[in-house]
């Protein structure tokens, strides 16, 4: 049986910050680091054939340039992802993340910054596997069944009540500090499953029980992404939003023509 990815893609600045700092990888299509997000969703389909990947970068915003960071990752991941003949995803994701993470190294460096930094989800789909790469607290989940679970690690310190949790990794590390270590797993997947790649403007905003009551209420992936999007800023729309949402679908049943709005970095 050979399956296809239908996705659809927000980014939206959100209503505190002024700046946009997240940025996206999909199928070829990121940001400008200077931009403002997306006016209309990004939707389409991916064979599997072609090792389809799709990902959500976050600058820090409490960092320099965490736009450019975000940029830099996006723009290291497209050109490793146009480079690479990916047989060994696992080992491709490993390194992705270490040719980042030394892009933006040496841009801090170069720019004379004190830090910058930006989180990584990165989710990629074989013929029947799927690999999931994040290093930071960008999330990935998977809606199956009916139920949402988290997919993605967390690399951010336990323990905190009152404030939101430091991360303890993150790409835009020199080596001398610290050698990253991205969290990559290996899974299976089935018609019908939906995954969810996010920054954490959506998930500080919205609960998980309602990202899955969303996911429940909304069968198409279009109308659920819209859906998260509004709940976020109903919220108060603290951070910058970006959302990935796919779905697994057999090939040939349903054929979208790709939608691309927004500022593309070419």
């Amino acid at each position: 049986m050979n399956y296809c990815i239908a996705y659809t893609v927000l980014c939206n600045t959100g209503l505190v910050r002024t700046k946009n700092q997240d940025n996206f990888w999909c199928m070829g299509e990121f940001l400008k680091s200077e931009n403002d997000g997306v006016a209309d969703p990004i939707t389409g389909t991916a064979d599997t054939k072609r090792i389809p990947a799709f990902a959500v970068f976050d600058g820090m915003g409490g960092e320099q340039q965490g736009e450019v960071a975000a940029y830099i990752a996006a723009n290291t991941f497209d050109v490793g992802y146009k480079e690479s003949p990916k047989r060994d995803v696992k080992q491709f994701l490993l390194d992705a993340c270490a040719n980042m993470n030394n892009a933006i190294c040496v841009h801090i460096k170069e720019q004379h910054l004190r830090s910058s930094g930006a989180t990584a989800a990165i989710l990629m789909f074989g013929k029947r596997d799927i690999y999931v790469c994040n290093i930071g607290d960008s999330r990935i989940y998977q809606f199956s069944d009916d139920t949402l679970t988290q997919i993605s690690h967390d690399h951010s310190e336990t323990g905190m009540i009152d404030r939101k949790p430091p991360l303890t990794q993150h790409l835009g590390i020199p080596e001398t500090e610290f050698v990253i270590a991205p969290y990559v797993a290996k899974g299976l997947y089935e018609k019908g499953d939906k995954y969810l790649i996010c920054s954490d403007g959506l998930t500080d905003m919205v609960s998980e029980a309602e990202i899955a009551k969303t996911m429940t209420e909304n069968s198409s992936i279009e109308q659920g992404a819209e859906v998260l999007l509004q709940k976020a800023l109903e919220a108060g729309g603290h951070d910058n939003i970006t959302l990935i949402l796919c779905e697994i679908r057999r090939q040939g049943l349903q054929i979208f023509n790709k939608n691309i709005v927004g500022g593309a970095s070419k």
